[in-house]
């Protein structure tokens, strides 16, 4: 463990260069799929795993087909030339850091440019929703460049707005796109490109975290020295907005939950026993959520192993993929729970985890009630129940105080 983070960065940028050279590898294979008007492409007969693989990225190549267009060769070579100079680059950091500030600069725009990539491949899909999550993307960035000149107590905050950009893009993104099912999109559609997306996403924030730590690393984005107030005199005159103003409103959460906590014990005339702890709850809550999930996944699962499933029905795929993510999602919240509540630790990681769950499971409650397709994670009286679960959860997260320490 201690190996793979001193040698982070090194990886994050085999990483890179080893999907440049597959996407360019991808596109040199399918040259004669990609190249034309753009016009879609027909899912193959499913009869092999290869023809699974292909049916698995149609909409992925007609996406990339509307944004090529007619240079698929090009591309693909330019794609695995990068994918080949990214080694490269791994054995430069690996060797020296006499380049570090050149390379700071190369990785954050790097990050920027495959976050802009990613947008002009969303609007494909999504529409004008997409630059919902380009500014998502803006606001995480600056936050990653910039953190260390915001105050570490309103870390919680920090995350929360972040948490808030992202969720408005995914809630809005995915209703815009499940509205299209049946008509332009099939599941295995949505689930390709959500796949393709997110994989450009987290690779996106790994050249950003390459970027910022090299520039730190250079002292070129460091917190300055408390007192050193020379060489930022004139700075500081200028200076009239204090982001930490605006971003240490947990105090007020605070007060409004305890206001409320009071109003309901003088209602009620009771004392909370000093035994119950927030963690408590959430333990008992998660454990049954986890419950619930596990029963509709063992339900999806057993298609596969019992022999219903036909690999021509791809819909069973998207609903077991993103079911296990929720599994996941479940299991690693009762984990960072179980943390906080032995080790005072992983906070922030609950947060990230409930969001996260609460979200997949309200927006597809929302899809089901509100979009006319048959499509649906849960049978919808689980999934009331897991949005009737899962929003204590998120809102005991966010009205709960964290340590310091915590992270």
């Amino acid at each position: 463990m201690k190996w793979l983070k001193q040698q982070s960065e090194v990886i994050i940028s085999v990483l890179l260069g080893v999907f440049f050279v597959i996407l360019g590898l991808f596109i040199l294979f399918n040259t004669g799929r990609i190249r034309g008007n753009g016009d879609a492409v027909e899912t193959p007969q499913i009869d092999t795993f290869f023809d699974l693989f292909d049916a698995f990225f149609v909409e992925v190549l007609n996406i990339l087909g509307m944004v090529i267009g007619g240079l698929p060769i090009i591309a693909g070579i330019l794609s695995i030339l990068f994918g080949l100079g990214m080694f490269k680059v791994a054995q430069l950091i690996r060797k020296t850091t006499e380049h570090d500030t050149e390379l700071s600069f190369f990785f954050i725009g790097l990050s920027s440019f495959l976050f802009l990539l990613t947008t002009l491949l969303m609007f494909q899909v999504y529409g004008w929703f997409a630059l919902l999550f380009l500014l998502a993307f803006i606001v995480h960035m600056l936050y990653n460049i910039f953190n260390e000149q915001l105050d570490p107590r309103h870390r919680k905050e920090h995350y929360m707005v972040i948490l808030a950009f992202y969720g408005l893009a995914y809630f809005f993104t995915q209703t815009a796109v499940y509205s299209n099912i049946d008509r332009t999109l099939s599941p295995t559609d949505v689930l390709s490109i959500n796949m393709f997306f997110g994989i450009l996403w987290v690779l996106s924030l790994m050249a950003l975290w390459v970027g910022v730590f090299l520039s730190k690393s250079k002292n070129l984005l460091k917190k300055p020295k408390k007192g050193d107030q020379a060489t930022l005199s004139r700075k500081n005159r200028k200076r009239r907005l204090h982001p930490d103003e605006y971003l240490g409103f947990s105090k007020q959460l605070y007060d409004m939950r305890n206001g409320l906590l009071h109003r309901v014990k003088t209602f009620m005339e009771i004392e909370f026993p000093s035994w119950l702890k927030p963690n408590y709850m959430e333990l008992l809550l998660g454990t049954l959520v986890l419950i619930f999930i596990l029963i509709e996944f063992n339900n999806r699962h057993g298609v596969f192993t019992e022999g219903y499933f036909r690999i021509s029905d791809m819909q069973y795929i998207y609903e077991w993929v993103n079911l296990f993510i929720a599994l996941a999602l479940a299991v690693a919240y009762l984990f960072t729970t179980f943390f906080n509540m032995t080790q005072n630790k992983y906070y922030h990681r609950q947060m990230i985890v409930i969001t996260a769950l609460w979200l997949k499971v309200t927006v597809s409650l929302f899809i089901t009630l509100f979009r006319d397709v048959e499509l649906s994670l849960f049978i919808l009286p689980f999934n009331i129940l897991l949005v009737l679960l899962t929003t204590p959860l998120l809102i005991i997260s966010i009205f709960k105080e964290f340590h310091e320490k915590g992270r």
